[in-house]
């Protein structure tokens, strides 16, 4: 277990390392960040467009911004943008039963409906409401792309389930909080906070731990086991620590108790989910790591040609040396000696002996910088993270701007996908066992509220049009690989489940075609299917 005793910024590196420059170069934070970038806004060759100073203005030396280019910004929202629009509703893998739908316990004051209204109070289907109202607490429809951009930044993200007064949920936390203890058999979540009531700044530790008992039995060794969850807060007196009483604690946290006991569980409830874990990072790297001197050198290129555009790139005008000397005299005839040219006598000038005049010239501003030089940068940055070019339209005289379809478009973005269906598969399973853990702290109220692994409907990453949408999903129908209600779900994946019910009803009920003509009036003759008519047309009556 960690023995908290201090608590710093540099506590937090040593466990995590660079995060902090991490999320600055994700935010465009790069004059904190590169030297390079320092010195030209020291030296006053450019200034932060962010923070302009007025006295750089009054000396006339700064006129360029410094200009950010931030690609490091695409590296982690291509696969955000992805993985997350594919991620579709949660589905229940049980079966309802009438004996848990009239459950009265912690599972019924939590899922919402109006109080006595036997129709919208009511619980049709307990396994599914409860998952339904957890994803409706944690907002989890928004929250997918913020999980995996910061989970992409910082290397890992931590999942924390909770059941109290806010009802069951999932809160997502920064990887900088986590904090697991070296036997792997617990994990330490550390906060700093500060309360209302007091003055200072607190520690608050909140400890998960897995103990086990051993008893020898005859067959052999049986281990009990059980979690212990624990609220700790302690004073921060500059970097020293000292613990709260228990007492006093509970008051500022506002919990009911500082301790629980969940017999039976041998793991902890929070999940943490690493970026590309490694033997030598087993908790995951950031997903921009080793960017840093390519994006700084973007920045250093793209604002230097920008200093001398800044310089140059104004058109200029040029005479020859008689025409100079003509503008001369007259300036100085109209204001004496030493007068400034005047631009008025520029409109009409006489030409040399070699037939030149006044000429204008403008910097061709192509050749300014090194832009090819910035390309290849941004090219070295997306193979390394596994970024397709395509996902960002960079070469824009190579992009095609004609239709294309869905197939075409995934063999475009082939890399990005890989990637993003790696990660795709591993917030699912993340979310499939925090989930679960919300299920087991409900169940530990409520023993109708039964666990389980929930399913997740995944959606295509990439967009594709109505069309092609309905034409896929009704061939599968066709070939008999999929059901119809499955269809319905797939060609209108934002409709809830009481309309998805309805249309396959409704589907259902025209496939039918029932005679009008009911088989309760007896054996049907020709005669009355043709409304007792003859050939002719004529009305046959009973008597004939």
């Amino acid at each position: 277990m960690i023995e908290w005793k201090q608590w710093s910024e540099q506590t937090i590196r040593d466990k995590h390392g660079d995060v902090f420059e991490y999320r600055k170069l994700y935010d465009g934070e790069h004059l904190d960040l590169f030297p390079r970038a320092k010195q030209m806004l020291d030296n006053q060759e450019v200034y932060d467009p962010l923070k302009f100073d007025t006295d750089y203005d009054k000396k006339g030396s700064v006129q360029a911004p410094y200009i950010i280019a931030n690609i490091a910004k695409l590296i982690p929202e291509i696969p955000a943008m992805f993985v997350s629009r594919s991620i579709g509703k949660i589905k229940t893998s049980l079966t309802a039963t009438e004996e848990q739908n009239e459950t009265t316990g912690a599972a019924d004051d939590v899922i919402e409906g109006p109080d006595g209204d036997e129709n919208n109070d009511k619980i049709t289907n307990l396994p599914q409401e409860t998952l339904d109202q957890i994803a409706k607490n944690s907002r989890l429809k928004y929250k997918h792309w913020q999980n995996i951009v910061q989970h992409q930044i910082d290397g890992a993200l931590v999942g924390v389930p909770s059941f109290d007064d806010r009802g069951p949920l999932i809160d997502f936390k920064m990887r900088d909080l986590y904090y697991p203890h070296e036997d792997e058999m617990g994990v330490d979540l550390a906060y700093e906070r500060t309360f209302d009531e007091v003055e200072g700044k607190f520690l608050h530790v909140y400890r998960e731990r897995v103990e086990v008992e051993k008893k020898q039995v005859k067959t052999g060794i049986k281990r009990d086991y059980r979690l212990e969850t624990t609220h700790m807060l302690f004073e921060l007196d500059g970097n020293e620590l000292t613990q709260v009483e228990e007492e006093r604690a509970r008051e500022l946290l506002k919990v009911d108790e500082v301790k629980k006991i969940y017999k039976g569980r041998t793991t902890p409830f929070i999940v943490y989910w690493a970026n590309e874990p490694t033997f030598m990072e087993p908790e995951g790297k950031s997903s921009l790591k080793g960017q840093f001197s390519k994006q700084d050198e973007v920045n250093w290129t793209i604002t230097k040609g920008s200093i001398v555009f800044t310089k140059n790139g104004e058109p200029k005008t040029v005479v020859s040396m008689e025409v100079y000397q003509a503008l001369q005299k007259a300036a100085e005839a109209r204001r004496g000696k030493g007068a400034p040219i005047d631009h008025r006598d520029m409109g009409i000038v006489t030409y040399d002996k070699n037939g030149r005049a006044m000429e204008l010239i403008q910097l061709d501003i192509s050749k300014i910088g090194s832009m090819q030089w910035v390309k290849d940068l941004m090219k070295l940055m997306f193979m390394e993270t596994k970024t397709s070019e395509k996902a960002v339209d960079f070469y824009m005289e190579s992009g095609g701007t004609g239709a294309q379809s869905g197939k075409a478009k995934w063999y475009d973005l082939i890399l990005s996908i890989i990637k993003s269906e790696q990660l795709q598969g591993e917030y699912i399973d993340f979310l499939k066992e925090l989930i679960e853990n919300c299920l087991w702290l409900m169940n530990h109220e409520d023993k109708k509220v039964m666990i389980e692994e929930p399913q997740i409907e995944i959606r295509e990453m990439i967009p594709i049009s109505r069309e092609e949408l309905i034409s896929q999903n009704k061939d599968a129908l066709v070939a008999g690989s999929q059901s119809l209600e499955t269809t319905v779900r797939r060609t209108n994946p934002d409709a809830s489940e009481e309309w998805i019910e309805e249309e396959v009803a409704r589907i259902e009920e025209a496939k039918q075609s029932d005679d009008s003509t009911s088989l309760l009036l007896g054996r049907q003759t020709a005669l009355n299917l043709n409304d007792n008519r003859n050939e002719a047309g004529d009305i046959v009556s009973d008597e004939e």
